[in-house]
């Protein structure tokens, strides 16, 4: 287990708990400059101590076998110091427990996952992931929204989209807005004062990056998290979504267990 901090501009604590140091070193040696070593490891068997010492933001897990991973967050989450408890988890798990990994997102063991183990081919997709769950762990949890269903706009021009993303949340307790033009795209948003944005990046008319930077320009608008929806994973893209002010996003083409968890996050009352 090694613990790190993020970038000063970016100032997370992060925890790497891995099956032991060689395994942690490697994952840290993965991300390269976005995170600095911190010299505290110890061993796995510490790793509670170790929590309650270093107080992370974020813990990220990279263990050969997912249930070992959920082993550890569940004793993380089970611990009576908040500090470790209430950290961000993030699983690094290999393509085979993506379905799996999603499930344990929706069920609230884990916070998100990455498919990027054993043996990582993408250190920056890495470094960004980590980065959007630094960014996340910092900021309040968003409550609880007033209306007894949430409302989710979706601005988006694929039609195949549009009916992916109504027949998983169709059944799940959500209202769904639609939006195609990225040029109209802010007016819809302030009329209909959604609890959650899914927002395509590449969009008719505005893109979508820029879009939701001007909403979180907006004091009446800025306090809505939106999550991207991007066929583009390149780091820049991500980096770009994230400093524009989005709280998370989906790569397409995505699962339906995967939209359910990430939208699990920030829209509590959805079932």
């Amino acid at each position: 287990m090694i613990g790190v901090r993020h970038s000063a501009a970016d100032p997370a604590r992060v925890l790497v708990v891995a099956d032991g140091e060689a395994a942690a070193q490697a994952i840290v040696a993965r991300l390269g400059d976005a995170i600095a070593a911190d010299p505290a490891t110890t061993e796995p068997s510490r790793m509670l101590a170790d929590a309650k010492r270093f107080k992370p933001d974020v813990v990220l897990l990279g263990f050969a076998s997912l249930d070992a991973a959920v082993r550890q967050t569940l004793a993380l989450r089970a611990t009576k110091n908040a500090d470790a408890g209430a950290a961000f988890m993030l699983l690094l798990c290999e393509t085979a427990d993506l379905a799996t990994a999603a499930r344990l997102c929706r069920e609230g063991v884990c916070d998100d996952y990455v498919q990027h183990f054993p043996t990582p081919a993408d250190p920056d997709r890495l470094a960004a992931s980590l980065r959007l769950a630094c960014r996340v762990a910092l900021v309040s949890r968003p409550r609880a929204p007033a209306r007894a269903r949430p409302i989710v706009l979706v601005v988006e021009d694929d039609t195949f989209s549009h009916q992916l993303i109504a027949i998983t949340l169709e059944t799940r307790g959500v209202d769904l807005v639609f939006e195609a033009d990225g040029a109209t795209a802010l007016q819809r948003i302030g009329a209909v004062q959604p609890d959650l944005v899914l927002m395509d990046v590449m969009l008719p008319g505005r893109d979508g990056v820029d879009l939701t930077q001007s909403l979180k320009a907006d004091p009446a608008l800025a306090g809505i998290p939106v999550v991207m929806l991007t066929g583009d994973a390149r780091r820049e893209v991500l980096m770009r979504s994230m400093e524009a002010g989005a709280a998370d996003f989906i790569v397409k083409p995505f699962t339906p267990d995967a939209l359910l968890a990430k939208l699990a996050k920030y829209l509590p009352l959805m079932h």
